[in-house]
């Protein structure tokens, strides 16, 4: 029998980094987490049972999200299950290294299709049980990358910059029904992200840049450096930050959180925030500023 009073949380990309250190706080701070990702009954079989194992606030999806069918059949589980969805976690992510030439079409849509597509996706799949309950938060993992551009992270920088419109227009047009979604914005934290990171595969596109070809993988080298036995480049940071905006009430989150080295992003979101309450003001539509329940 499950506990009503008991939030739940599904987790995106749970297999490792952030998201596996995520699962493993909220499930310890009595929260029903449900940990998807792909592939549990093949290469990632040994991660999703040792997650379930857990404690019994664990429970495994196997979830695709460039998938709309594994998306929908994952969500009716657990509405059939929990009977409810609170809180989502967009954290599942790829991340393309290279100079932006040498990447096919193929490889662009698949960047987005995964980092920006699928958290549409998401959005759209959960959003109606949501509204049922006028009650829910979406929390998107995006990047400092969303926000400034790293040369050599080509298709990556846009597949953030995209992801961030998209949960901030939630933001606002979510308001009416009592439904959060902010975004945390990761520096370098020591994952296996670069370790994965696709490559370019149009290499003959590359032979005319010389030695700016070698470029992307010394930067990554260099962060994978500064990265190493670095405490303030500990996943577990992070997930610290999601454990305190679900704890946080509605009207009192921030949109953006840095999280970790932010290269001067906290300081451009509060400038870039000063405008966009402006525009709306100007519109007429700051009443859809998420602000805190009334007594």
């Amino acid at each position: 029998m499950t506990n009503s009073k008991k939030k739940t949380v599904l987790i995106t990309g749970s297999s490792s980094g952030i998201g596996k250190t995520t699962v493993e706080l909220l499930s310890k701070n009595n929260l029903q987490v449900i940990a998807t990702m792909r592939k549990i009954n093949g290469e990632n079989s040994e991660i999703a049972n040792e997650l379930k194992e857990l404690n019994e606030n664990v429970s495994i999806e196997d979830l695709d999200v460039t998938c709309p069918v594994s998306i929908k059949n994952v969500v009716n589980n657990i509405i059939e299950k929990f009977k409810k969805i609170d809180v989502v976690i967009n954290n599942a992510g790829i991340m393309n290294v290279g100079l932006a030439e040498g990447f096919t079409v193929k490889q662009i849509e698949k960047q987005m299709d995964v980092n920006y597509i699928g958290v549409a996706r998401l959005f759209r799949e959960i959003l109606p049980f949501m509204k049922q309950r006028k009650d829910g938060l979406f929390i998107t993992i995006s990047s400092i990358a969303g926000r400034i551009i790293f040369p050599f992270l080509s298709t990556y920088n846009p597949s953030k910059f995209a992801v961030e419109a998209l949960a901030e227009i939630y933001r606002y047009e979510l308001s009416p029904f009592n439904i959060d979604s902010v975004i945390i914005e990761p520096g370098p934290f020591s994952t296996q992200l670069i370790d994965n990171s696709p490559r370019p595969e149009d290499l003959e596109r590359l032979k005319y840049y010389g030695d700016l070809a070698h470029a992307p993988e010394q930067t990554m080298q260099y962060f994978k450096q500064i990265m190493k036995d670095n405490p303030d480049c500990n996943p577990k940071l992070v997930s610290e930050v999601i454990l305190n905006l679900i704890k946080t009430e509605y009207g009192s989150r921030p949109l953006r959180t840095t999280c970790g080295d932010d290269y001067g992003v906290k300081e451009i979101n509060s400038v870039i925030e000063k405008y966009q309450l402006k525009v709306l003001n100007k519109m007429g539509l700051d009443n859809l500023i998420p602000r805190k329940k009334k007594n």
